[in-house]
């Protein structure tokens, strides 16, 4: 659900930001200088990019698919191996086609990810990162490696709530689509066989957890909304940590999304129209 959720919400706050700039194009009002309504026309301007991702969403179900889809492979009757699995109407091996289809689905997933933090980050982070014209937001690296980046401090709700989920998410995707099976020689997944599924290697594991600053306490992860009952790490099994954590995430971008459109509209009004 929280997919659907995020992207009903990306649906009405790209309206909403869509209708905010249509109003701003009346043209000024004389009561505020001009460049007040060049800045709002232009962060209002940002509704193209919602519109943008919400274009993505179709693929990342079938990308999603497509991974449910390799994940339930059965050998080939033919192959004496009893390793090739039919990815694509393709004779293929199973290590190949879960990487293929696995990197699909989380470079997908992160191209909507990305369009949004921009958008969040142009509407409601300080000037330094709203007016930056070299580098769009960035969800790791400005809304969790930084001190201020967010209005009324709204990083720190990100980084207390969201910050173990984002960071592994967030590695998961880098490793597989710069680094490809393994990393630094640890390997990502247990084995490449069809048996192995998609369980994460134990190296790997103890790497993602020194990587994204693991800490728990009794079953509960720290910076994480999911009970110790719902903690899907302790699993290994990559398919159900990323499920469980992009949900996580996508409920994240369903709040900061409506926050940071409701934001810019709340300062139109109230700034627009001087008595």
């Amino acid at each position: 659900m929280a997919m659907a959720d995020l992207r009903t919400q990306v649906v009405r706050s790209a309206a909403d930001l869509r209708s905010a700039w249509t109003g701003l194009q009346a043209g000024p009002n004389i009561s505020l200088p001009a460049n007040c309504y060049e800045k709002w026309l232009k962060r209002a301007m940002l509704h193209r990019v919602l519109d943008g991702a919400v274009q993505i969403f179709p693929a990342r179900g079938a990308a999603w698919a497509t991974v449910q889809a390799v994940a339930a492979s059965v050998p080939n009757p033919q192959d004496p191996a009893n390793n090739t699995i039919t990815f694509s109407g393709l004779p293929m091996d199973f290590a190949v086609a879960r990487h293929l289809a696995i990197t699909s689905y989380v470079s997908v997933t992160w191209s909507i990810y990305d369009r949004l933090t921009n958008v969040c980050g142009r509407l409601a982070g300080i000037s330094d990162l709203a007016e930056n014209p070299r580098q769009n937001p960035r969800a790791c690296e400005d809304f969790l490696g930084k001190k201020d980046t967010l209005g009324f401090t709204g990083h720190l709700h990100i980084q207390q709530a969201y910050a173990w989920p984002l960071k592994v998410a967030y590695k998961i995707r880098n490793w597989l689509v710069h680094e490809g099976y393994e990393e630094g020689g640890v390997p990502l997944f247990t084995g490449e066989r069809i048996s192995d599924g998609f369980r994460i290697h134990a190296d790997a594991m103890d790497y993602l957890q020194k990587c994204c600053g693991y800490k728990s306490d009794n079953g509960k992860i720290e910076c994480c909304c999911l009970h110790a009952a719902d903690e899907c790490w302790p699993t290994g099994e990559l398919l159900t940590i990323l499920s469980r954590y992009h949900a996580e995430i996508d409920a994240m971008l369903e709040g900061l999304v409506k926050w940071s459109v409701d934001s810019l509209i709340g300062q139109i009004r109230a700034f627009a129209v001087r008595p």
